[in-house]
């Protein structure tokens, strides 16, 4: 049983504990929630800052550098962070168009003997190149497939995990049509494939339907952010139908104001909550379908600039998790066993 990692094919077993969605390069200045009033404009386009911190710890949306990851050394600096509290295997979840950096990715994984994964396909409609209006369904399919069988971007490095797939509010059509390719390019390659839906949203549940017209595997689909407007009866219902789902915003307390047809939507759960929640699906007997991750894409959630970093799963989170009754065998379960079978290609 292998997974593709950026260095090549390597035995899942020597994968360890994984964080299955963070982005190690992004840039989703697109779902920036700008001001509009004259006295606080400026502060969109500022640089991260001790002097913002306070309103980007309640909207990180609010300053655009915020939602930019592209600095190499300190990447690395990050990442180690995570491998000393024993973590193994990081899966970059950016997929084409939103800053990803196969190279990068590669070097880093070298320089600090960290296992990385890496996504192909598309985000939502509003980043997309131009090209992919005018392809099928098909083509798009092919071209993910060619990115985990060949390489990405002209490289040789190939991905490791379909997504995330991006889903805007309502399933715009284009994002229908990738969706629907990444659906066959699993049916094909039998990688995982990250959705991500609009979080305040239950899309989850059309994602599903879609998906199973492809004749896709129910059981390598995993439905992201079910965490940040957490609904128990909605995460059984995916779980039900084989699927998996992704708390994968720990670290992630924040209060949008409900405006317009933006990012934004409102209130996000808090880190206590999300572990009662796991614990209540763990007793319902759902553990084998819940993945655990940060979804690290902002500044703020980074060491350096004042957040927990990549390593919140493991220095923060286990602890609460054992202190809450989840034992050190389910976490051994949602830290290293499912998201190894979620990975792997055969």
């Amino acid at each position: 049983m292998s997974v593709i990692t950026v260095q090549g094919l390597k035995n899942e077993n020597d994968l360890g504990i994984i964080s299955p969605h963070e982005h190690i390069f992004i840039d989703i200045r697109n779902q920036a929630d700008i001001y509009t009033e004259a006295d606080k404009a400026a502060l969109s386009e500022e640089r991260v800052s001790i002097t913002n911190l306070g309103v980007l710890s309640r909207n990180p949306y609010a300053v655009k550098d915020n939602l930019v990851l592209n600095n190499v050394q300190l990447a690395e600096k990050e990442l180690l962070y995570f491998k000393n509290m024993g973590g193994n295997t990081i899966v970059d979840a950016t997929p084409k168009d939103i800053g990803r950096d196969p190279l990068a990715l590669y070097r880093i994984s070298k320089s600090l003997d960290l296992n990385i994964i890496a996504g192909t396909g598309y985000y939502t409609q509003d980043t997309h190149c131009h090209g992919v209006n005018s392809l099928t369904t098909e083509e798009i399919s092919k071209k993910i497939e060619k990115e985990i069988l060949e390489g990405m971007d002209n490289t040789q490095i190939r991905a490791g995990v379909i997504g995330e797939i991006g889903l805007s509010k309502g399933i715009l059509d284009n994002e229908k049509k990738v969706l629907k390719a990444a659906g066959i390019a699993q049916k094909e390659k039998g990688t995982g494939v990250l959705i991500h839906t609009y979080p305040w949203s239950r899309d989850g549940i059309k994602a599903l339907n879609i998906l199973e017209e492809t004749g896709c595997e129910i059981g390598k689909i995993c439905i992201c952010h079910i965490d940040i407007d957490i609904d128990l009866e909605y995460c059984i219902n995916l779980c039900s139908r084989g699927a998996y789902i992704e708390f994968d915003n720990f670290g992630k307390e924040y209060y949008l104001s409900k405006k317009g047809d933006g990012f934004a939507g409102g209130a996000f759960a808090r880190d206590i909550e999300r572990v009662r929640a796991i614990k209540v699906l763990i007793n319902k007997g759902f553990i084998n379908n819940i993945l655990v991750s940060n979804d690290i894409c902002l500044k703020i959630l980074l060491h350096a600039y004042g957040g927990w970093g990549y390593d919140h799963i493991i220095t923060n989170i286990r602890p609460m998790m054992l202190d809450e009754g989840i034992s050190q065998e389910e976490i051994d379960l949602l830290y290293k066993e499912n998201p190894k079978k979620f990975l792997n290609i055969e």
